[in-house]
């Protein structure tokens, strides 16, 4: 297998070229060097916030259902490296259920899949969710002690989760994130695409419902196309994959990371 290429770069002054021979590793993308325009599409249950290099990029308008991917689009200087930091959250109330006003409390499950055409993944031209992604879970439950205890769907009140902290600086380049774990991949069959999303000029983003009851809470007009996009439409031909941390019904709040990097030279 090839490890490294060999790579000239010629600098003209005037009249004389000036090259140099060096040599780069085969898996690494070479950066542009010029300002790019980085656009993504980024489809969770139920909701996220993205920050590229500690800065926010884009937060999720619909807190539960529809299930409706977002375009995002962010500056980069085509030179630095990219951090990706994701946060995701299923929703839970404080015994970890959904539905807690219904007649059918149920356990939800958790997805995060993404794509961002930045150049930096060996060549394909796109960045993908993968399990090669960090991830840290910062809500957990019901938790295995509280199950054991009597939690269930009907037993709410005995149910615990656990809150194990967000880390300070954790949407940072520098964040050392090498003791997360990685993150879990899931197919389509399992994590789903959720319920379909519509939009009209008229009437914006439908239908939104509530996670308490089911009830029907109707459309947004606030949210415009992009943020109400049909996930399994925008990712139909893509290699991104589903992932979560590694219980996908009770991991409920969790964070990612991934960094892309390029050769400067």
């Amino acid at each position: 297998m090839i490890s490294h290429i060999k790579v000239i770069k010629c600098i003209s002054l005037t009249s004389v070229m000036l090259c140099s021979l060096y040599s780069v590793s085969a898996d690494a993308d070479m950066c542009p060097n010029t300002p790019q325009t980085v656009e993504g599409i980024v489809y969770c249950d139920n909701q996220f916030t993205l920050w590229v290099n500690g800065e926010k990029v884009a937060v999720d308008p619909v807190a539960f259902t529809p299930h409706q991917a977002v375009k995002v689009a962010f500056e980069w200087d085509g030179s630095s490296s990219l951090t990706y930091a994701i946060q995701c959250e299923d929703y839970a109330s404080a015994s970890g259920y959904e539905y807690i006003e219904s007649d059918k409390p149920q356990l939800g499950d958790g997805a995060l899949i993404a794509v961002f055409n930045d150049g930096l993944n060996k060549g394909k031209g796109t960045q993908t969710s993968a399990d090669s992604w960090r991830v840290h879970t910062v809500t957990f439950g019901p938790t295995d002690e509280s199950i054991a205890a009597g939690c269930s769907a009907d037993n709410l009140a005995a149910c615990v989760i656990e809150n194990r902290g967000m880390p300070d600086g954790w949407t940072q380049a520098e964040y050392d994130d090498s003791h997360w774990p990685m993150a879990t991949h899931f197919t389509a069959k399992q994590a789903g695409w959720g319920r379909k999303p519509t939009w009209t000029a008229t009437q914006g983003c439908c239908t939104l419902t509530s996670p308490v009851d089911r009830s029907t809470i109707g459309c947004d007009k606030s949210i415009n196309q992009n943020q109400c996009l049909s996930p399994i439409v925008e990712f139909a031909n893509s290699e991104a994959e589903f992932i979560w941390a590694q219980d996908i019904e009770r991991d409920n709040r969790v964070l990612f990371r991934y960094t892309a990097s390029c050769n400067t030279q």
